[in-house]
């Protein structure tokens, strides 16, 4: 079948090789002889290579060929299909935020082709409605999750875990071989009313290869259920205001000769995200003001790696710059009885990163073990600012201001397999970082250091019983706009004062992480090819939690004092380390193989509770312990896939999630909870076999068969989701 080449065929391996995941993720092609496909791996192994050496990790892949199947339109998509995974404020296509076992914004790392996307944020604050994994998924080669704190890898930010995004380059379509050639494409989704176009044209040959991606993607007027005042279905639909479009231009460029490998990576993009309710919630939707957010990001990357014939000539270097911009556009008015509130405000940011990535790794073997001891530094220079212009008074001002930041990391890791039944992994990094306002001088500089540390262990008794344990110590330097922002004004009634005022003193969230798990692992049965199944325990928890709920007081003999909204004189929005936050849970995920037949299931269950929020209406610090709302709800994930005869393909996806009950008494008093909800979605794809015509590959799905009313915790119920979708994909390889 001579079809645009994907990713080898991934089943479900228990646990991580290490080694192997470093070269899955770096650009090399690997074949399999089957089409089967299933979701996910924990342990990022592929079956035509599968790795001795194994450590704890819970892991999952998503692959290409499941993107492509699934006819994604946006990875958060694919990401909700996972164990742990949460979206939220996406609604609206290209936006939305996305969370792992909990922990959002910059508590997860997200990372592309090296260079790091952030969801800019200032404690539980979103600075940007748009999702930073802006890339169409036409292009991705694969998707690494990890879940669970990673400070090792990525110091500052890895609290909750990691997501990893791999682009296709050149030799991934020609299968690491010589060739030449292209793929045009094009999608149509009926209820985001979708239109997407796009190109990638490609050059290999043994010593070198280029892939160019061009892809745009359109969306108009959303069609959604509505739901009565009682949450049933209503079997109406509605179209919300809409009109957004994203374009993504990436050139990829890569150079293999002898003992050296170059690449290069160099990415714009753009979003426009226009009709938006007043800060992207619906509740505002009826209102006569609208949002319009737009984006660009600018990255280039350059990576560098040589591997000699001693076994400690192994060094790998990246240098990345990347430049993000984002405007927004806020006009209209708000209506509260006979108040009218005009609004008519620009407002904008931008923010610039550029960096240094050095390792070097040392093979090791012995009669009975082998390992790897890989050593790094990390060197990272950013800084941030922001501008607003109210049209309607005339004055520019700013909130953030200019600020400027740098951190430098150096540490160790070694992966260890020492017998059949026993592998290990320990790490130690140390970081150190530096922040100061250009426009707040007189506030000072927030410097610090932090050490992050990581252990764990794998047992094997038996070639199909496993047993590991892994405990990881992480942290989070608060970021440029948790530390410097000032602002002043009026609030609620004219004698209250509203403000934010910078706060250097704020000290890095730190985080301890344990896992405990459990995993079978069957290969060749009378009635299975692979049969894998893990069972996962975690806790992690989280001191010095840093959000910027409001601390509201009265000036008594000049001291603060705590008092109501009905007494407090001032309200205070500044960040400050507040609380602290536990996420425990357990994780199920199976992966079963027979044939031209694979299936993937999962399920997830968090729970999360936090100490120290400010009550806001009493004005006081909840000392005892209260679940924390963002918490997701517990999911189940199932998935198929069938390779039928004559080029047909049949994937199905189902998700199911609970009721969201486990909430502070003061969501539940107002009735904001959560509904569950069952989606199922189909797939058919079909690929001629006959000669001429086994470029195309033709793709056909339905997406929430039952049209059901739902929406995505922790966003609110009228946050409604699309009904039934009909989805088209088609594309040609030349």
């Amino acid at each position: 079948m001579n079809s645009v080449f994907t990713l080898s065929t991934l089943s479900l391996l228990l646990l991580n090789s290490s080694v192997y995941a470093a070269e899955q993720l770096t650009g090399q092609s690997h074949t399999d002889d089957t089409d089967t496909e299933v979701l996910l791996v924990i342990g990022s192994r592929l079956d035509s290579m599968q790795q001795e050496l194994e450590i704890p990790r819970s892991m999952t892949i998503i692959t290409d060929k499941h993107l492509q199947n699934a006819i994604t339109q946006e990875l958060s998509d694919a990401l909700r299909q996972t164990p742990s995974i949460a979206t939220s404020n996406n609604s609206r296509p290209l936006a939305g935020q996305i969370s792992i076992r909990g922990f959002g914004n910059e508590r997860i790392h997200l990372d592309v082709d090296g260079v790091r996307y952030q969801q800019y944020s200032d404690g539980s604050a979103t600075n940007a409605y748009l999702n930073p994994l802006d890339i169409d998924p036409s292009i991705v080669r694969a998707v690494e999750i990890t879940r669970g704190a990673d400070g090792i890898a990525q110091g500052s930010g890895a609290i909750g875990g990691q997501v990893r995004v791999v682009t296709k380059g050149g030799w991934d379509y020609t299968g690491g071989e010589a060739g030449l050639g292209g793929i045009v494409r094009a999608a149509y989704g009926d209820a985001p009313d979708l239109r997407q176009y796009g190109s990638t044209l490609f050059y290999a040959d043994d010593s070198f290869a280029a892939a160019l991606h061009s892809n745009r993607r359109r969306f108009g007027e959303m069609k959604v259920n509505l739901t009565d005042s009682s949450g049933e279905l209503r079997g109406q639909t509605k179209r919300i205001k809409n009109d957004s479009q994203n374009d993504d231009l990436r050139l990829k460029l890569e150079h293999r000769q002898g003992h050296h490998y170059v690449s290069s990576h160099t990415q714009l993009t753009r979003n426009d995200v226009a009709d938006l309710p007043f800060r992207n919630t619906d509740s505002w939707a009826d209102q006569p003001l609208t949002e319009t957010e737009r984006s660009k990001r600018i990255s280039q990357s350059l990576e560098y790696r040589y591997q000699g014939e001693q076994s400690w000539q192994n060094l790998q270097a990246q240098l990345y710059l990347q430049r993000f911009e984002r405007d927004r556009l806020q006009q209209g008015e708000i209506i509260l009885g006979e108040l009218v509130y005009p609004f008519h405000n620009d407002d904008s940011f931008r923010d610039q990163n550029q960096g240094l990535k050095l390792s070097q790794q040392w093979f090791q073997q012995g009669q009975s073990w082998s390992g790897v001891l890989t050593s790094f530094l990390q060197m990272d220079r950013g800084q941030f600012r922001d501008h607003a212009y109210d049209h309607l008074s005339e004055s520019t001002s700013t909130y953030y201001g200019r600020s400027k930041g740098s951190n430098w990391a150096a540490g160790m890791r070694y992966d260890a397999d020492w017998s059949h039944w026993l592998s290990s992994e320990a790490g130690l990094r140390y970081d150190q970082y530096r922040r100061r306002s250009e426009q707040f001088e007189d506030a000072g500089v927030n410097s610090d250091g932090s050490w992050s540390s990581n252990l764990g262990v794998t047992v094997r008794p038996t070639e199909w019983l496993r047993f590991y344990s892994r405990y990881n110590e992480s942290f989070r330097g608060p970021n440029l706009r948790e530390l410097y922002k000032q602002d002043e004004w009026r609030c609620h009634r004219p004698t209250k004062i509203c403000y934010s005022a910078p706060q250097p003193d704020l000290q890095a969230e730190k985080s301890r992480n344990l896992e405990v798990g459990t995993g079978l692992v069957f290969q060749q049965l009378a009635f299975a090819d692979q049969l894998m199944l893990k069972l996962n325990w975690f806790q992690t928890e989280v001191r010095d939690f840093i959000d910027t709920a409001p601390f509201m007081y009265k000036l008594v003999d000049g001291e603060k004092v705590f008092a109501s909204p009905l007494e407090a004189t001032h309200r205070d929005y500044s960040s400050r380390n507040i609380s602290k936050l536990e996420s425990r849970g357990w994780e199920f995920e199976l992966t079963y193989r027979y044939r031209q037949l694979g299936v993937f299931a999962n399920y997830s269950r968090v729970r999360m509770d936090v100490t120290g929020i400010p009550n806001f209406f009493l004005g006081t610090i909840e000392e005892r312990s209260q679940p924390y709302e963002r918490a997701p709800q517990d999911s189940i994930n199932l998935g198929l896939n069938w390779q039928l005869p004559a080029g047909f393909s049949l994937t199905t996806v189902s998700r199911l999630t609970r009721d969201m009950k486990r909430l502070p008494q003061l969501y539940l008093d107002r009735d904001m909870d959560g509904k569950g909800s069952q989606l199922h979605h189909m797939y058919l794809s079909y690929q001629p076999e006959y000669s001429g015509w086994d470029g195309l590959i033709v793709r056909l799905g339905i997406e929430n068969l039952t049209n059901q009313s739902y929406a995505l915790w922790p966003d609110p119920e009228n946050q409604s989701m699309p009904g039934r979708n009909t989805r088209l994909s088609i594309s040609y390889q030349f």
